[in-house]
């Protein structure tokens, strides 16, 4: 891999993230407006964004633990998406049986999948560089 396209993941997986954190913790509270589609999105997008920024960081992670000759490595983009959808959606269910997280919410879950599939055109793209 190319170290100027390994930065390329980092980048994604820092603007993601930081993206995330900014819609949660600041656009998200302080949204006063009464427009549906708006709230929606406000909503769904902090499952969206981790759906594509953690397969990134996995994938760049990946090389750095395992030897091109093993499977993991082989496998790096499949089961960065892989790892990365348990993982979030796992979480989206542990609301269910958690009290004072959050309410579960299958939106939620969709939306957390849409990241990981823009994460994989996003990945095909790059790889196209």
């Amino acid at each position: 891999m190319l170290m100027n396209i390994k930065y390329f993941y980092f980048l994604v997986f820092v603007v993601t993230f930081l993206s995330f954190g900014l819609v949660q913790d600041y656009i998200r509270p302080n949204y006063d407006g009464g427009n549906d589609v708006i709230i929606y999105f406000l909503g769904v997008i902090p499952n969206f964004l981790p759906g594509i920024g953690l397969p990134s960081m996995f994938f760049v992670t990946i090389p750095d633990i395992f030897k091109p000759n093993t499977s993991v490595y082989r496998n790096r983009l499949k089961l960065s998406i892989i790892v990365s959808m348990i993982g979030l959606i796992g979480n989206e269910f542990i609301t269910i049986y958690t009290p004072g997280r959050g309410v579960f919410d299958w939106n939620d879950v969709l939306w957390t999948i849409i990241g990981g599939i823009v994460f994989y055109f996003l990945h095909r793209r790059i790889q196209n560089l």
